[in-house]
């Protein structure tokens, strides 16, 4: 700062007034007085004066003007020995300032503003942008201090312990630039410092690593954990796998002003490279870091795919990851595993470093395992237990609905003929003395009609009579009918046959019906200019018809447990007459349901059903006009009621599918089930199944597409090359084999059973003796049975005790038998496959 010459005030007069508004402060000019640059010197010295007595004294030496509110307070002392240029003095100033909190800020006009040092940062101060460094003054200034290497982001944390905490430090990421409001003192400290560091060293250096044995992608992700960054990925595809990288680590892609890390790296797919923009000294150890990295992996590493065969993936690794968290969570798939090979697996986890993970690919239904090759062992034990050929269950299902009425009905239908413009009438009732007294009112008929109740034999009676109606035409009018009381019951109707194929454990759905519209709502409103109303009708869509859901268990034993749903909906029509018009409250719907569990064998039928409904009905049936007359009327209508009752049944007959032969026995017997309940068509001969399936053959062996035989369908013929391919024999065949295995799986079941030994405690002749000593075993608690030996034609009667399961079992009995009932047991060895005793 250049201040005005000091001529004009080296005179006494000046001095005079200093020392008379300094008060008992004293401040000298030295007039005349020069150092070697030929600038004015001037002494100050001030004894514990107030803040603005000091600025008065600079302003009148320096020429500068000077604004300052009642905040700038406070008492000072300034002791000056030796005199100072007028720079100095003003610098001498500044350092006042800033010990009392404040500090100077120059306004566009010149005027020197004293405002608090927590205003300063805010205020318009002093830009600087030059690369020399800033006097050694108290002033606030703004410095803008460019990088070369070293990161503003990064060294900004560093240094601001360094400045006053009324001070201003941001990094502008954009130039690499420190913009630093403080003290032009301490800004000097600072970009000391900043030379000092900001060298060659840290300067970012871009390199390209090339991956010959690992993954570029997997290894970028790895050293992204290890330097605390993300990796990124150069090339089309990698948006999507960098989004799912950030949805993995949580974190979020970098933005202008947050920091930046010291390391960056990209990967290319292409060339399976590392690109990597860091310090120079951070790269050798990068390239330290991957050539450790990138070697052979010996025995398949850590990572390892394993291709289920049966089992679906995602649901297996959910079970898997439950086990290897400890979780203990359950699948659906996969049945139950052992709690022991849990157990083992959750202890082999324990110890192993790195712990494994388990992750599904539903694309090729794989698990893609990362353990040590001693956890992806014990793993893979696990893995086959649970990937097994799970059995299927065929439902056969029948539905059907029986309707028992007992109705009773009363009413006249009269047989009436104009013969010769006579009248003649002819009745007959069913429910005798229903009408008792009425027929005093009836003509008696014509000679020739017969009254024995059967009123075809009444119409026959005047049949082949000329008829004429009573105008004289001869076209005669004959009314026939009925007086009739009858009961009924019966009425069987069939809803549906389904057969649901569905594996252990899941469940299966059938749904039958239709989709019909629901009015929900009606909204009338004004149709704006127009006269009258316009409205508007919500719709929903429901389904109606036949659900049923059925979720097979198989348990041990060959029996399973049934959760089974059923469901019936339908349009009630009479209810709909009752509640209104579709059109105004929409169709009335009627259900029918039932939700159950039960436990069947296999093969086995089981029936869930009950009383549904049951109504009772009143309905009356006239001939227009004359039916309503009264009493007359009598004979022209019919009045009945009816008591229904519907119960809705459904059989369910489970079979359990294990193999694949099991499934074709079914299907063959689903076929000729089809073929015996559809036309003589379907019911081909061996000739005609063996003429269609080499046409099928050769049209295979040309490459053409198939055409039925003359005058067969296209569905006959699919029928008659299935026989061809399955015949009905195979059923035997499947099923003498089924129980051969079944016959050779018992005997290996037997061969792997432990020998069972036995006691042989004493042989009588009599039995009555073999008999009373059993008895005194069985009492003294042991099991044991009789058995008679024909010897040289003599009966002889053995006790023998068991079985026990070891020959120590059998060995205590023994000893026990000998000390308390004096008798003297052998012990028997014998095959568990014979018969035991």
């Amino acid at each position: 700062m250049t201040f005005p010459s000091l001529s004009r005030i080296r005179n006494t007069t000046l001095l005079a007034t200093l020392l008379l508004v300094a008060g008992p402060a004293i401040s000298q000019v030295a007039p005349g007085f020069e150092d070697g640059s030929g600038e004015d010197l001037v002494t100050l010295d001030f004894a514990d004066v107030e803040l603005p007595v000091v600025i008065d004294t600079i302003a009148r030496m320096t020429g500068q003007n000077f604004i300052y509110d009642d905040r700038v307070r406070g008492r000072v002392t300034i002791i000056s020995p030796t005199p100072i240029p007028i720079d100095q003095a003003y610098a001498v100033f500044e350092s006042v300032l800033q010990v009392k909190g404040f500090t100077t800020v120059q306004t566009p006009g010149g005027t020197i503003k004293v405002v608090p040092l927590r205003e300063a940062k805010e205020s318009s101060v002093e830009t600087v942008q030059s690369s020399e460094r800033p006097p050694n003054r108290d002033h606030f200034v703004t410095r803008l201090i460019p990088l070369r290497y070293i990161d503003a982001e990064s060294i900004v944390n560093t240094l601001k312990p360094l400045v006053s905490k009324d001070a201003h430090m941001a990094p502008y990421a954009a130039t690499n630039t420190v913009i630093l409001t403080e003290s032009a003192s301490n800004i000097r400290r600072i970009i000391a410092i900043l030379e000092s560091i900001d060298i060659e060293t840290y300067k970012e250096e871009l390199t390209v690593i090339p991956i010959k044995h690992a993954d570029a992608v997997t290894l970028a992700e790895q050293l992204s954990e290890i330097y605390g960054v993300e990796a990124s990925q150069v090339g089309g595809t990698s948006a999507a796998r960098r989004a799912a990288n950030r949805r993995r680590s949580g974190s979020q892609p970098d933005a202008v002003g947050t920091k930046r890390e010291p390391v960056r790296i990209l990967t290319d797919e292409r060339t399976n490279s590392l690109l990597v923009l860091a310090p120079r000294r951070k790269l050798d150890e990068v390239r330290q870091l991957v050539s450790r990295l990138d070697v052979p992996v010996i025995g398949g590493g850590r990572i390892h795919v394993y291709y289920l065969k049966n089992a679906n993936a995602e649901e297996l690794a959910e079970t898997l990851s439950g086990l290897v968290d400890g979780g203990g969570t359950q699948a659906s798939s996969g049945g139950a595993a052992g709690s022991g090979a849990a157990q083992v697996l959750r202890s082999t986890v324990a110890s192993l470093a790195g712990g494994i993970s388990v992750t599904a690919d539903p694309a090729i239904n794989a698990l893609i395992i990362q353990a040590s090759q001693e956890g992806y062992t014990t793993l893979v034990g696990v893995i086959e237990q649970l990937d097994i050929v799970r059995p299927q269950v065929l439902v056969e299902a029948l539905i059907m609905e029986v309707t028992v009425t007992d109705a009773m009905s009363l009413g006249v239908s009269a047989l009436y003929e104009y013969v010769n413009g006579d009248l003649a009438l002819a009745f007959q009732t069913a429910a005798q003395g229903a009408i008792s007294g009425f027929t005093a009112i009836i003509p008696p008929l014509p000679v020739g009609v017969d009254t024995s109740g059967n009123p075809a034999n009444a119409f026959e009676g005047v049949a082949g009579r000329s008829t004429r109606g009573p105008d004289g035409t001869g076209d005669g009018s004959i009314i026939r009918g009925l007086i009739s009381a009858s009961a009924s019951n019966g009425d069987i109707s069939i809803i549906s046959a389904p057969h649901i194929l569905t594996s252990d454990n899941e469940q299966a759905e059938i749904r039958i019906g239709d989709n019909i519209p629901i009015v929900t709502s009606r909204v009338s409103s004004a149709a704006g200019n127009q006269l009258g109303q316009s409205t508007s009708v919500g719709v929903e869509r429901q389904d109606i018809g036949v659900t049923l859901r059925v979720t097979p268990q198989i348990t041990e034993g060959n029996t399973l447990r049934l959760e089974i749903f059923q469901e019936i909906s339908n349009v009630n029509e009479a209810l709909t007459k009752i509640t209104g018009t579709a059109s105004d409250v929409g169709v009335a719907l009627s259900n029918r349901q039932v939700e159950n569990t039960v436990v069947v064998a296999d093969g086995e039928t089981v029936v869930i059903g009950g009383l549904i409904d049951d109504a009772v009905s009143d309905t009356v049936t006239k001939v227009p006009w004359l039916g309503d007359i009264p009493v007359l009327g009598w004979a022209f209508k019919r009045t009945s009621k009816s008591l229904t009752k519907k119960n809705l049944l459904i059989f369910l007959t489970p079979h359990i599918i294990r193999s694949s032969a099991d499934l074709e026995g079914q299907t063959i017997r689903k076929r000729e089930e089809f073929r015996q309940n559809s036309g003589a068509s379907m019911r081909d001969s061996d000739e005609t199944v063996e003429s269609e399936l080499e046409r099928m053959q050769e049209a295979d062996r040309l490459g053409v597409p198939y055409f039925p035989g003359e005058g067969r369908t296209q569905l006959e013929a699919e029928i008659a090359g299935h026989i061809a391919r399955y015949p009905p024999e195979r059923v035997g065949e499947i099923d003498a084999a089924r129980r051969a295995e079944e016959a050779e799986a018992a005997a290996r079941a037997a061969d792997d059973q432990p020998p069972r030994y036995y006691l042989e405690v004493a042989v009588f002749g009599d039995p009555e003796a073999a008999a009373s000593v059993l008895t005194d075993l069985v009492d003294a608690g042991h099991d044991g049975t009789l058995e008679s030996t024909e010897v040289s034609g003599s009966l002889l009667y053995e006790i023998v005790l068991g079985p026990y399961e070891s020959l120590d079992d059998a060995s205590a009995i023994s000893e026990v038998v000998r000390q308390s009932h004096g008798l003297e047991p052998s012990i028997l060895v014998k095959d568990p496959q014979k018969s035991e005793p």
